[in-house]
């Protein structure tokens, strides 16, 4: 006949508590000593040290002539150019001194200016039976592609002309181009004056006069 041990079980029942006691309390102490989540701030972009792609420079820009603006109002003369019946009758600023840069191309300087850093005026036939339109395309076109242009801006463009800024022999120049047509259609010259930021109100007017009135020529 056996005997149970009353000692033996109420010690057992007291173990088995005591662990489930112990688990709980790991358990709640884990949760209690457990780090939140850390977080950041806002993502935003970080600049690049070293851009991944070449940066052209800067083009160098030397100070123009400190030699007087154009002003408006510049005193005209009627001249004839090129060879009839591909000649060409417009009026240009009178006492200016005329350079025959090349064949079908002509440049008029004011008196006493040093360089053509300053401002100048250029005609120029137009090759080729092309309309206004074509004749612009094809300029912008020479100018983007020029090796000794860089920082080209072209500002304004019209049906017949355009004004751009670039930089060209480490000056920063402004050119007014206007194309000329006899019949409304056909490009037939250019009148192009070119000069400095300050020039700019005698630049326009120069090249407008001069285009009205080689117009009703």
């Amino acid at each position: 006949m056996s005997t149970r041990r009353p000692g033996a079980a109420v010690l057992a029942v007291v173990v088995v508590v005591a662990g489930a006691v112990g688990l709980a309390g790991g358990a709640l102490v884990g949760v209690l000593t457990r780090e939140e989540p850390r977080t950041s701030a806002t993502a935003a972009p970080v600049p690049a040290v070293s851009p991944s792609y070449p940066v052209d420079p800067p083009p160098l820009v030397e100070p123009d002539p400190d030699t007087p603006k154009l002003e408006p109002g510049v005193p005209l003369r009627p001249v004839e150019l090129g060879i009839p019946p591909f000649g060409l009758r417009l009026p240009v600023p009178a006492g200016w001194l005329r350079s025959n840069s090349s064949q079908g191309e002509w440049k008029w300087f004011p008196p006493g200016q040093p360089t053509d850093h300053a401002y100048f005026l250029r005609v120029r036939l137009v090759t080729g039976f092309q309309t206004r339109e074509s004749a612009l395309r094809d300029r912008l076109d020479a100018l983007e592609g020029a090796s000794d242009v860089e920082d080209l801006v072209v500002e304004a463009q019209t049906r017949d002309g355009f004004t751009a800024t670039y930089v060209t022999a480490r000056h920063r120049r402004v050119a007014m181009e206007r194309f000329l047509s006899l019949d409304g259609r056909t490009a037939y010259a250019t009148v192009a004056v070119i000069g400095r930021e300050r020039d700019r109100l005698g630049m326009a007017d120069l090249a407008e006069r001069m285009v009205r009135r080689a117009a009703s020529s």
